[in-house]
Formats: C-alpha cells, structure tokens, sequence
C-alpha cells in the first residue's frame, strides 16, 4: 500500500513549488487503489507559524482538487511523541546536550565561511565529559535554562538510494552534528518528521532536490531508532526562465493569487503536471483519475524545470474551452449576477468569440461589461447612425446571420471603408476599441438597446 504525505509549514502561502510536491504526492498515491495521501502541518517553527497561513494552504489545496485521505495532523500536537523517541535517541547515546551560545555558533559560522568551508557545528560538546556535561546542565537548569539537544553523526559516508536523482553520497565529515530540540523544548523538523514518517507509516516521501541534506541526516535518525526509512524521490527545483530560483523577484506567485486572477484549477494541476515529469501524450491533463493513473516516479526528471506562465496560460484557454461557454455563463453570474439576466445563448457567442483573447474570468467580465452598462458614446457618433438605426428598426429576425448582412450592405451603400465604419460603431456601442464580432455584440444587446446606443440625445 503506497501513502505518502505532503507536509508544509504554515510559515508562508502556498506556491507553485509547493503546489506542484502536493500534486505528485496526491496521484503517487492514487496510482494505486489502496493508496493514501496524508496532509500533515509542519508547525513546529513557533515563532514564524501562523493559524491564516494554515488556513490559506489548505483552501489553496481543496481548490485544485487535492483531497487528503488523512489529516491534516499538526505537529505541534504530538509533542509527546518526540519527547519519548528523544527519549530513545538518548538512552542509545545518539543525541547530547549543546551548551554553546548563539554567539560562539555565529562566529564559527563566519570563520568557516571566511576560510570557504561549509558551515557545520564542530563537535565541542560532544567531546564534553559527562561529569562536565552534569556541570553544565546543572548550571543552565539553576538559570531556568535547558541545552538544545544534537545528533551526533557517525565518521562515515552517509549513501543512499533516490528515486528520481539514483545513488546520493554525502562524503564524511561534509555535515555537522545537527540539532533535534531547541534549548526551548520545541523539536525541530528534522527530527519530527522522522518520528511522524514512521508512525504514520508513510512509504514514499517525493519533494524537492533542496531536501537532499536534510534527507542525508533524517536516515542517520531513521537507522539510529533502528527504523525503515520511506523510499525518497527528490524532484528538482523549478526556476525562473532567468534558470533562477523562484523568489517574488523572479516569479514566485501565491496560488492564493492565480485563483483570485482567476485561473481554474484544472489549468494549474494540468500545467504543474508537466513541470518534471513526462506525462503521456494521451493523457487526459484535466483529470486528477486519468493523471493519477498515468503517473510513474519512473518518468520524473532529474533536471530543473522552467516556470513559464506563457505554458500556464496555454493551459488556462484549454481549461476555459473544455468548461465550455454556458459554465462560464455561470461563472460569470458568480462575479456579477447582472448576468445572469442575460440571454444565454447569445452570452454564450460573444464568450466563444472572445474566450482566446480574454481566458481569465475578472477578463473576460471586464471585457463584456458593456452587456451591463451603456458606455458614454457621444464623441463617437456619426451622422449616417440615424440611417443604420433605421436600418435596423424593422430587421428580423435578429440574428447574428442577419445583423452582418445588414452592416456590411450599410457599410457598402454609404461608400465607407471598414475602419471608418466598425470602429465608430464598435465605440458607441461597447466604449471599448476591440473586442468580439460586432453581429454577435447588436445580438446579445438586443433591438432596443442597439437603437438606443445609436441614437442617444436623438432619441
């Protein structure tokens, strides 16, 4: 049975990186009936953990569709589950107490920055005798203190085996020894997600390449509580079209803020599925079933992937064609029910006419919002108007086939070219200086309205 898990921390929103780890956790799990994806809330960071982030990444979640089977489970209520595999790690001799000072830790950082190291702890205190460290603990718990807690690594190379990436080497002596709990009594990630991996029996761990380092410590706990590790497959990083790391400088958008420009989920999952994996050709990119069905950790790539919102948006037109003109009638009553009073059929036209150009919905609303509200024409009207609305006073019927007819025979008779005629036209009728067919716009307006927009002060 496969289960896995997508764990974020509530310390920010949720973003495509994110997004795109919860995707391939979800249809990992659903490739396989009995399969199971669990959300669990990584909120052990006290300081920088907020209940709205919560909230705002599990909205983000159930909109594009991503239902967890299990949770979502908080860490920050399951304290005594760590303090017993401490417990644990102690009574092995796989953990000591830290008595070094932010300071000291802070200038050894610099020094080994300085000499082109990387940083890692030195070991000082593990080389403490335990009469010392008695004498230090004392001292620290008469000043109402504690000691963080530290891994202490073995002198060996650290290898194992990556679904996407192959075999992964961490040479000895290039990590320091870790902290598990902090001088205040809060676990730390590293640890916790051991402990919560293992009791919640998570098989497959995918998320991102900058794991790497964190995995390569997280197995010295897993084969120090004499556990199996889950299987990993890290997937790399997605970066900007500049093959930077995605940050708001380079593209980094909320999901939060592609729903509110008013992208449909179906557009995000189908183009965050292509972002790293190989997805078949035949593939039905809208179905989270025929995705789930589809996906494989063997056709994951091992290299970066380009964020390019132009593919995102190619996703967005399909999705609104597949959803279909009626729906985004709908749609569109939700954003302003004055919609709703329109006639649907010919809403439906000008939508299908202008749906490639205006694949956003708060677009595609702006961009019919003449439907609505009479534009102020009055510069744009011409003499020969009180001609076409005579024109059109007894045409019937009132048909997009008819209307064109009409205007290109009027457009003929008054010796007009196409820009002199359509543009004036279009502006007294819409405000606006383009947009869909204007048979399809006298259409949806309606008689009335038409002579109206055309006649204004004449009337």
């Amino acid at each position: 049975m496969i289960r896995t898990r997508f764990a974020p921390s509530p310390t920010g929103e949720l973003h495509i990186g994110g997004a795109r780890t919860a995707l391939f956790n979800y249809l990992f799990a659903h490739s396989k009936p009995e399969g199971c994806f669990l959300l669990r809330v990584d909120d052990t960071d006290r300081a920088r953990s907020l209940p709205e982030f919560e909230r705002g990444i599990l909205a983000d979640l159930k909109w594009l569709g991503l239902d967890w089977d299990e949770g979502p489970y908080r860490q920050s209520e399951r304290l005594p589950l760590y303090e017993s595999s401490l417990c644990k790690l102690r009574e092995k001799g796989a953990v000591y107490p830290c008595f070094c000072s932010e300071e000291r830790l802070a200038c050894l950082r610099d020094d080994q920055l300085r000499r082109g190291e990387p940083p890692r702890y030195d070991g000082l205190c593990r080389d403490l005798s335990e009469a010392e460290r008695e004498r230090r603990l004392q001292e620290l718990r008469e000043e109402g203190r504690e000691p963080c807690w530290r891994f202490a690594l073995s002198s060996s190379t650290t290898v194992f085996k990556d679904r996407v990436k192959g075999e992964v080497t961490f040479p000895a002596g290039s990590m320091g020894d870790f902290v598990v709990v902090r001088s205040d009594g809060m676990p730390v990630y590293l640890f916790t997600s051991v402990v919560d991996d293992h009791m919640m029996e998570i098989t497959h761990i995918i998320r991102g390449d900058e794991h790497l380092p964190n995995t390569a410590r997280q197995q010295a706990i897993f084969e120090a509580l004499n556990w199996v590790s889950p299987v990993v497959a890290h997937i790399p990083m997605i970066l900007s079209k500049a093959r930077q790391k995605l940050s708001k400088r380079t593209g980094s958008t909320p999901i939060r803020e592609y729903r509110e420009r008013g992208y449909l989920p179906k557009a995000l999952n189908a183009y965050l599925a292509g972002l790293s994996w190989a997805c078949p050709e035949e593939t039905d990119r809208f179905s989270l079933k025929d995705l789930a069905e589809a996906f494989s950790l063997k056709n994951l790539s091992a290299s970066p992937s380009i964020h390019d919102e132009t593919q995102l948006l190619y996703w967005q037109k399909e999705a609104t064609k597949r959803r279909g003109g009626l729906r985004l009638c709908e749609d569109l009553a939700t954003l302003d029910p004055r919609f709703a009073a329109l006639n649907p059929t010919s809403l439906k036209a000008l939508i299908d006419d202008v749906l490639d150009e205006y694949p956003l919905l708060p677009q595609l609303r702006d961009a019919l919002a003449f439907l609505l509200t009479r534009p102020e024409g009055a510069q744009e009207r011409r003499a020969w108007m009180e001609d076409l609305a005579s024109a059109l006073r007894e045409l019937a019927p009132w048909s997009q086939e008819r209307l064109n007819d009409v205007l290109r025979a009027f457009m003929k008779d008054q010796g007009l070219k196409g820009r002199e005629f359509f543009h004036p036209l279009r502006r007294v009728l819409t405000g606006c200086d383009k947009g869909a067919a204007l048979p399809l716009v006298l259409e949806a307006l309606g008689r009335e309205e038409v002579l109206a927009r055309l006649l204004g002060d004449m009337l």
